[in-house]
């Protein structure tokens, strides 16, 4: 498999065409007047596949879903920005189109072992107890890993991202 060190996405979504990331950047600043969105902003996508990344787009549209997970040794294995609180993302559907912004408002640092139903209340109603959440993570996160030697382990870092949707508001 061949990374990207600008876009790494592990087997999945279609990689998005910057100029409808641009098309649509420039939608959500004017739909709310916000020029303080500036012209940066990452990219990502939530979601297994196709039909989980939809009902997650919608869970977040719903006010459901506020907030992710990413582990630190895939930014680092990648070359990804670290995410900081204020960084605005766009999500892409599975199809590589842009659906939404969203901003990062507060972000943790946790081990995996010590992630809790405090952490996961973030997630979205479907995967929020722990007994769903830390299995299918691993299952999930073991895949993301496994192109650099390393797996999910207790001891593992988490970053607990909490966000706000910008657009569409």
């Amino acid at each position: 498999m061949a990374i990207n060190k600008e876009t790494y996405a592990p087997d999945g979504p279609v990689q998005p065409a910057p100029e409808q990331l641009q098309t649509f950047w420039k939608l959500a600043k004017d739909a709310g007047n916000l020029e303080e969105l500036g012209d940066v902003f990452q990219v990502r996508w939530i979601g297994l596949d196709a039909d989980t990344t939809s009902q997650i787009i919608g869970l977040i549209i719903a006010g459901d879903k506020t907030g992710t997970f990413t582990l630190p040794w895939v930014v680092e294995q990648t070359g990804q920005p670290e995410p900081t609180v204020g960084d605005f993302i766009i999500l892409i559907d599975f199809e590589g189109v842009p659906a939404l912004v969203v901003r990062l408002t507060e972000i943790e640092v946790v081990s995996f072992a010590d992630i809790t139903e405090q952490h996961t209340a973030i997630d979205g109603p479907p995967v929020r107890d722990l007994n769903v959440w830390k299995p299918m993570h691993t299952d999930y996160w073991n895949r993301m890993l496994a192109p650099f030697g390393l797996s999910v382990s207790d001891e593992m870092p988490v970053l607990v991202e909490k966000f706000e949707l910008i657009y569409p508001a």
